[in-house]
């Protein structure tokens, strides 16, 4: 059906239908009419003819570092809800750790007029911090703080310190540490700050703090426990930057016939699904990614709908930070 013969069976003229349809002013006795024909006729509007009519797209790019993680995982589900009722299209890029993936996709989006991006962020380059003073579009950034762009994230400081406490008031003295890389400021810097910053409230010396740098995945975590024990050091309790990299290390004391928490105590960050299935069940520190995500996606469709209203005005820049909750369960 055209929006011509929509124009007929309402009596108004197919402007007036293209006006009702995209938002435009419109009197509310022609109002009326046009939406009585369209839920008689169960007509619904083309949305690419729309969008090339207007020339925007109804598009919004969502680029994440990977599929496989709790953590991600939780976030789109966040995005999804929100973006599914919202009208627009969510489509995914997969950057799969590489930031010059991530650059990519979001050049693409912008030539294909995207309506916004969201960006499941791990690394800024100078490039992506280029992209964001210069971008023409709405962009949000998840799991990361930027002054440069609108930022949606955790405490990440503060839950790897909350739970750095919590193993020291256990008795844990001998501390080790399973981080992430630290070209991921959030997960690999921060959260190392937040246990160096809980051992010296404690008055135990973060310089002597034994840690080990690894990726995020399960065997990482493994390797990273066992690089700290074949290196001589045996400490009372581990704290690893992620609930997964804990998976990982629990399995590594197991095989050298380490009880976890009789002998070694660990921890993760993160509170996802990994930490409910081992065993014993792992202590932790919740992160509310899907709620992030949530955030997100609405502060992006905020700032889309503020663009358009308002083109020749510069976006504002907002920063939201999310906290923490301490999981007690039996691993420490």
């Amino acid at each position: 059906m055209k929006i011509s013969e929509i124009a007929r069976m309402a009596g108004v003229s197919s402007a007036a239908v293209s006006r009702y349809i995209n938002g435009g002013s419109i009197s509310e006795e022609k109002k009326q009419r046009i939406k009585k024909v369209i839920e008689e006729t169960g007509y619904v509007p083309n949305p690419t003819a729309r969008s090339l009519r207007q020339q925007r797209s109804d598009g919004i790019g969502v680029i994440v570092p990977k599929f496989n993680s709790d953590s991600v995982s939780n976030l789109i589900e966040g995005v999804s809800t929100v973006l599914s009722k919202s009208g627009y299209l969510a489509v995914f890029g997969n950057a799969e750790n590489d930031e010059k993936r991530e650059l990519e996709y979001m050049h693409l989006m912008q030539e294909t007029r995207f309506a916004g991006i969201l960006l499941m962020g791990t690394v800024f380059t100078p490039k992506h911090i280029a992209f964001f003073r210069e971008s023409r579009l709405p962009i949000v950034v998840c799991g990361q703080n930027n002054p440069n762009v609108t930022c949606v994230y955790h405490d990440d400081k503060g839950a790897a310190k909350e739970i750095t406490r919590y193993m020291i008031q256990k008795g844990r003295r001998r501390i080790a540490y399973i981080g992430a890389v630290e070209r991921d400021i959030s997960v690999g810097v921060n959260r190392r700050e937040g246990v160096e910053e809980a051992m010296r409230e404690a008055q135990l010396d973060p310089e002597a703090l034994v840690r080990t740098q690894v990726f995020f995945a399960a065997d990482d975590g493994y390797k990273g426990m066992n690089e700290i024990l074949d290196g001589g050091y045996m400490p009372d309790g581990v704290i690893c930057a992620t609930d997964t990299l804990a998976v990982g290390a629990i399995k590594a004391l197991r095989e050298r016939g380490f009880k976890v928490p009789d002998d070694i105590g660990v921890a993760g960050i993160g509170g996802g699904f990994a930490g409910t299935i081992v065993t014993p069940a792992l202590t932790t520190v919740k992160l509310f990614h899907r709620e992030c995500g949530e955030r997100g996606a609405k502060l992006l469709l905020t700032l889309i709908e503020q663009q358009r209203e308002k083109p020749d005005e510069k976006l504002p820049i907002t920063q939201t930070m999310f906290g923490y909750s301490l999981i007690e369960r039996e691993s420490v």
